[in-house]
C-alpha cells in the first residue's frame, strides 16, 4: 500500500476517537516490525482494531491459516479481548502464549490518566516452546497436508532471554511515545498555544482572556482544560514555569543578581520572588544556588 494512502487510512480510522494519534506512532510500530519479525497492532480504548488494515500488514501466515481456513478468527478475537481487558485491569503489559502456540503481549495505553487504547504486539514463537503446531495434526486430516506446519516452521523464533529483553524495549517505547505526546487526549490540542506561549515566555503577561482568545474557548473551560490536562490551574501553571526558568538561571548564571533573575522571570518585586520562591522549592533564592555550587563541587 502507497506510504500516504496508509498514512491517511491511519488518520481516518483514529477521527472519532477521543484521542489523537501522530501517524509517526504507525511509522515507529512498521519500524519495529521490520527489525524484530513482529507484528505490533493499534487498538482503541472500544478493543476495535485501528493499525494496521489487512491491506497494509496482514497476520502472519500461519496466523491467516487459522484465522480464515480453519475458522479459527472469532476465538482469536476473543482471545484478544480477554487478554485487553486482563491488561486494563493489570494497568501493565501481559505476555501470554495464545491457542494457536505464538507469544503475544498487549499493554493498555493511558494519557493523561485515561484510556487511549491497547497496543499488541506478538505472531512470533519461542525457541523453548513446543516445535509442533498445536493444529497441526487437524489441519493434517481436514486438508491433506503438512502446510499449516510448514508455515508455523517458518514463522519467527525467538530466544526466551531475546523476547524479554524485546518487550522490555517495545514497553520502553510505549512510554517514550505517550511522554512525547505522539498520543494525547484531543483537549490537549486547544490549550496547546497556550501552554506553548507560557513555556517560550513565561516571564511575559497573559491573563486567562488571552489563553480564551488564543485557544478559541471560553474562560472557564481553559481553567477547566488546564486543571484536566496539567493537574494544576491556569495560574499556578504560569507560576510554575516562571520559577522553573528562575531556578534555572540561578544554576546556569551564578554570580548574576537575585533580582535580575527575578524580573526576567516576570517577578517585578525581588522580594516577593524570594517569598514565593522558598515557598515552592524549600529554600530562598541565594541557598538554592549555595546548594547547587556544593553539588558541582
Amino acid at each position: 500500500m502507497d506510504f500516504f494512502v496508509k498514512i491517511s487510512f491511519f488518520i481516518q480510522m483514529l477521527t472519532p476517537l477521543n484521542h489523537t494519534i501522530s501517524q509517526k506512532v504507525a511509522e515507529i510500530f512498521d519500524l519495529y516490525t521490520a527489525l524484530h519479525g513482529t507484528r505490533v497492532s493499534l487498538f482503541g480504548s472500544d478493543k476495535r482494531l485501528l493499525y494496521p488494515d489487512d491491506s497494509g500488514r496482514s497476520n502472519c501466515a500461519y496466523c491467516r491459516m487459522l484465522r480464515e481456513e480453519l475458522g479459527l478468527d472469532a476465538k482469536c478475537r476473543a482471545l484478544d479481548q480477554a487478554m485487553m481487558a486482563a491488561a486494563l485491569q493489570k494497568k501493565e503489559m501481559i505476555s501470554y502464549t495464545c491457542h494457536g502456540g505464538m507469544r503475544e503481549a498487549v499493554a493498555p495505553l493511558f494519557s493523561e490518566g485515561q484510556l487511549a487504547g491497547f497496543v499488541m504486539i506478538g505472531q512470533f514463537r519461542s525457541s523453548e516452546a513446543p516445535v509442533q503446531s498445536p493444529y497441526a495434526v487437524r489441519w493434517e486430516k481436514e486438508k491433506g497436508s503438512a502446510a499449516l506446519q510448514a508455515a508455523f516452521s517458518r514463522s519467527t523464533v525467538l530466544p526466551e532471554d531475546k523476547i524479554e529483553i524485546l518487550l522490555a524495549m517495545f514497553s520502553q517505547l510505549l512510554d517514550l511515545i505517550i511522554r512525547g505526546k505522539l498520543i494525547h487526549h484531543k483537549d490537549y490540542d486547544l490549550i496547546a498555544p497556550v501552554k506553548e506561549q507560557i513555556r517560550l515566555h513565561p516571564a511575559e503577561a497573559l491573563n486567562l482572556n488571552d489563553a480564551a482568545r488564543m485557544s478559541g474557548r471560553s474562560p472557564s473551560t481553559v481553567t477547566r482544560l488546564f486543571k484536566k490536562i496539567t493537574g494544576t490551574g491556569f495560574k499556578q501553571y504560569q507560576l510554575t514555569c516562571r520559577l522553573q526558568l528562575a531556578a534555572e538561571q540561578l544554576k546556569v548564571v551564578p554570580n548574576r543578581p537575585v533580582a535580575e533573575i527575578a524580573a526576567e522571570a516576570g517577578f517585578d518585586d525581588p522580594f516577593y520572588f524570594s517569598r514565593v520562591f522558598h515557598k515552592h522549592m524549600g529554600c530562598s533564592p541565594s541557598d538554592y544556588r549555595v546548594a547547587d555550587e556544593g553539588d558541582r563541587r
